[in-house]
C-alpha cells in the first residue's frame, strides 16, 4: 500500500498559464541515502495523472528505494 499522504506532501504545482504540469521535489536527505535513485520528476497535464505516473514508478522491480520510502 501506497503512503499517498507523504507522496503528495513532495508534490507541487508548476507552470504559469494554460502550460500547467506538476513536479515531485525530491529532498536532499532522499538523494543522499538512496544514492541519487529518488530524483525529482516532472510531468505536464492533471495532478491525477500525475500521481498515477509516480505510482507506475514506485512499482517498477528496479525501484527499490522509492518502494521503499513511499510503501507502508
Amino acid at each position: 500500500m501506497i503512503n499517498y499522504k507523504k507522496l503528495k506532501s513532495q508534490i507541487h504545482r508548476q507552470g504559469i498559464g494554460r502550460t500547467t504540469g506538476y513536479v515531485f521535489e525530491a529532498t536532499p536527505k532522499q538523494i543522499e541515502e538512496s544514492d541519487w535513485e529518488i530524483f525529482s520528476v516532472q510531468k505536464d497535464g492533471s495532478k491525477r495523472s500525475f500521481i498515477k505516473c509516480l505510482v507506475t514508478l514506485i512499482h517498477m522491480k528496479g525501484m527499490d528505494a522509492w518502494r521503499k520510502e513511499f510503501l507502508l
